[in-house]
């Protein structure tokens, strides 16, 4: 999808079902053996297909995922989790990097059964080769009339083309994407520096905590939430 993010749509077992959007434990081959790796779903569960995106790396795991071809077999554990979408509420969706998945899907879930809320997301990554889903953000703009997207760009060379924001996600940034909503939820996931980053600014800027999710991929820095 970009020069780091891999993606994989997996055939849906019959009868499997999960809420927008849970993670799962998805077990692949990895060199003599398996090993599994807790991977939040990149889809609605009104699609008919289970789909992963990750980013690639040298560890076992992330390469027998990106060498995954057509007829693999991966065991899918779960669903799990509580990081889920509200769906009686405005929703803005805050995403760095490959954080976009399971909010991607929450996106797409909207749309696909056409809920009755606006959902607005801010999408930071470091430069613009970078942007995962573009394609499919891009056509949920055109799906759903109630769903709005900025992009920021944090790396981006100075003489480069890109036209949209630069920077980090900040407080503004958030007051902009929330204006005009009657007390959204809000949905972080990126990581754990990113996500606490976020969270603090929305806190102080007077969103209650109750207000707040966030899922944090750890195995991409260190930190927690404090």
């Amino acid at each position: 999808m970009t020069p780091t993010v891999h993606d994989v749509r997996f055939e849906k077992p019959e009868g499997f079902d999960f809420a927008p959007v849970q993670f799962c434990g998805l077990e692949i081959a990895a060199g003599e053996g398996s090993i599994e790796y807790p991977m939040s779903l990149a889809c609605s569960p009104t699609k008919p297909y289970l789909e992963f995106g990750a980013r690639v790396s040298t560890s076992p795991w992330k390469a027998a995922f990106a060498a995954l071809r057509p007829g693999d077999v991966a065991e899918v554990d779960g669903a799990y989790g509580h990081f889920l979408l509200h769906e009686d509420a405005p929703a803005v969706l805050v995403a760095g990097g490959i954080g976009i998945t399971p909010l991607k899907g929450m996106a797409e879930y909207a749309a696909d059964r056409e809920l009755p809320i606006d959902v607005r997301l801010v999408y930071s990554n470091r430069t613009e080769d970078e942007i995962a889903y573009r394609a499919e953000l891009d056509a949920l703009l055109r799906q759903n009339p109630r769903f709005g997207l900025v992009h920021t760009l944090t790396r981006a060379p100075q003489d480069s083309a890109w036209a949209g924001r630069r920077g980090r996600i900040d407080g503004s940034l958030l007051a902009e994407a929330s204006r005009g909503l009657e007390s959204p939820f809000y949905y972080v996931c990126g990581t754990p520096a990113m996500v606490q980053e976020t969270h603090r600014s929305l806190l102080a800027s007077g969103v209650p905590p109750e207000r707040v999710n966030y899922e944090m991929f750890r195995g991409y820095a260190r930190g927690g939430l404090a």
